[in-house]
């Protein structure tokens, strides 16, 4: 009988902590490898695959708390990953979309994740934004009594404070702020630190203190009449527009910048009666935005300008024009480097410039004693390991840790804040990475005794989302409208559902080729030589049969590639011994 000594996980079910069987998930399940947040991306879509919206909600809610809210605005760093993406596999799944699909056909939060007891610390966060609230939820599901201190007169930060609702509804906020402070978590608004309250106080009446106000003081350009009336950063226009209801803006509007603030502004803007254009230092393919929205703000009749970046502002009373100069990009030392070209002038008239440049952190209100201990300077609070500052109490989180960078990324940030807190207060250390292992059974665990996915399936289009005409884009009416049920469905089918791994037992396996002959990718079932570990273990790597070079003209080894299977269950149905088993494997959520 043969044998099969190596196999891709160490064991058939349970929970392990060996490094093949976390490393097979950090290998296998790109999409989830990149959300910073670790969400289990093809455990909620496997859920709407089976019309489990509650479970698909509830699994993003565990992962990246604001499912309705990344939905529409998330960065989607899983979709560049996904496999579906590759060459010649198609299109990525629509992962983004997916997740907002879980909140608006009625996923809900039915039963509130477990408490854990009282741990007898009271924490405060300081900022409400989207850090501020990652890190209270987990610290307070920690057992920890946990205080939020907010400036402004309500909670969201950037999201309330700078994406217009026309891309993010405030009743979607509104429902999953609600949800993070049922756990328990006091609000208070209207709170200014290092006016109201000081940051000294804070750190002697708390056990901890996190700092995660994020990032509000916008960039200046520094460049010859930048300080002329007229001329703003994008975050404060955004704020008084979004809070404050502002409606004035000049009737033609210059933005400078090339990412997410530029288009929220240019589009604002334009809905606000402005003859707009965006200006551009580098090239298309260099805006950091989402997927569709330079065509949409082109749709709404806003203009885009590329290469060219701003040189100074002229005007008497106010801004009245603006002079750029076009630009190109040189390599220098292997970097990409964006170079102005002498005598390139470009004049243009304009009575509004908003700048969207990026932005950090303000640091005044980080004061007193405890200021002089952990600023870096004046503008800086010195960060150490990632979370840490000079003061044993005092942490950071999010954007004001890390710089501007995005909500997906900001959650992650707190959520590991949280955990670092945690472990101060506690004294433990961290906790195991964990994998949990399933054996299934086609018999008994999938409907009709066979894999949920069928080979037809690869080759459903990407479901493009529905907007509304851009003659009904008035005010703060949302554009996007997502995929009604049926739209979700046939996107959800598309997933490869990673989280699956197809093995041949070669010890069962009577080498009649049935498989191969169904295999729909090249390469995804292989004959193989021989099967080995890496050196530490972590990796099972095969040696192709290779004719005149391997030990046999024959194999006698079959080997599922992973990276190639795009779990269609073809393989299964036709062999005649039940030699291919499946297992689930996922990492433990805590």
């Amino acid at each position: 009988m043969k044998s099969q000594t190596i196999t891709a996980l160490t064991q058939s079910e349970g929970l392990s902590s060996n490094l093949r069987d976390i490393t097979w998930v950090e290998t296998n399940i790109p999409c989830q490898v990149a959300c910073p947040a670790g969400t289990d991306i093809p455990g909620y879509i496997e859920a709407i695959n089976h019309g489990r919206l509650d479970e698909a909600y509830t699994i993003n809610f565990r992962d990246n708390i604001f499912p309705g809210v990344l939905g529409r605005v998330c960065a989607r760093p899983c979709e560049d990953a996904c496999r579906h993406g590759r060459p010649s596999n198609g299109d990525s799944v629509a992962i983004c979309s997916l997740k907002r699909s879980s909140h608006d056909l009625g996923g809900v939060l039915r039963t509130l994740p477990k408490i854990k007891p009282s741990s007898g610390h009271r924490i405060a966060v300081i900022g409400a934004g989207v850090a501020g609230l990652a890190t209270a939820r987990d610290l307070a599901l920690d057992g920890h009594k946990v205080v939020v201190y907010e400036k402004h007169h309500r909670p969201g930060g950037m999201m309330v404070q700078g994406i217009p609702s026309f891309r993010l509804p405030r009743d979607v906020i509104e429902l999953e702020i609600d949800q993070v402070l049922s756990l328990g978590i006091d609000l208070k608004c209207g709170v200014s630190i290092g006016d109201d309250e000081s940051l000294d106080s804070l750190v002697e009446s708390y056990d901890a203190v996190v700092l995660a106000a994020g990032t509000l003081s916008g960039n200046r350009l520094h460049v010859p009449g930048d300080d002329l009336p007229g001329i703003e950063h994008g975050l404060r226009f955004l704020m008084e527009v979004n809070e404050q209801g502002r409606r004035h803006i000049g009737s033609k509007v210059t933005v400078i910048g090339g990412g997410y603030t530029a288009m929220d502004c240019a589009r604002t803007a334009v809905r606000l009666g402005a003859d707009t254009t965006v200006y551009y230092r580098r090239g298309p393919q260099d805006m950091v935005v989402l997927p569709g929205e330079v065509q949409e703000l082109l749709n709404e009749n806003g203009t885009m300008k590329y290469f060219q970046a701003p040189h100074q502002f002229f005007g008497e009373v106010s801004v009245q024009q603006a002079e750029f100069l076009k630009t190109v990009i040189n390599v220098e030392d292997g970097r990409p480097v964006v170079q102005t070209e002498e005598g390139s002038s470009i004049d243009i008239d304009t009575d509004s410039v908003i700048l969207a440049t990026g932005q950090i952190a303000e640091t005044h209100w980080v004061s007193g004693q405890i200021g002089k201990l952990i600023m870096h300077g004046q503008s800086r609070v010195l960060v150490e390991d990632e979370f840490n500052t000079r003061h044993p109490k005092v942490f950071v989180a999010g954007d004001f840790a890390t710089g501007a960078t995005t909500l997906i990324d900001a959650i992650a940030h707190g959520r590991k804040a949280a955990l670092r807190v945690t472990r101060f207060l506690t004294r433990s250390s961290l906790s195991e990475h964990k994998v949990k292992i399933e054996e299934k059974r086609f018999g008994t665990d999938f409907t009709g005794g066979q894999f949920p996915r069928t080979q037809e399936m690869n080759v459903i289009p990407i479901q493009a989302v529905p907007v509304i005409d851009t003659k009904q884009r008035v005010d703060n009416k949302e554009v996007e409208l997502g995929y009604d049920q049926a739209s979700t469905d046939q996107a959800a089918k598309r997933c490869y559902l990673c989280h699956y791994k197809f093995e041949i037992d070669n010890r069962l396996c009577v080498l009649c080729d049935e498989c191969i002959k169904v295999k729909p990718t090249e390469g995804c079932i292989l004959p193989v030589s021989d099967l080995e570990l890496s050196d530490d273990g972590s990796v099972v790597k095969y040696k192709q049969l290779q004719k005149g070079k391997s030990d046999s003209l024959y194999y006698n080894q079959l080997w599922i590639d992973q990276d190639k299977c795009i779990r269609c269950g073809q393989c299964e149905a036709v062999c005649p011994v039940g030699a291919i088993s499946i297992q689930k494997v996922s990492f433990v959520k805590v």
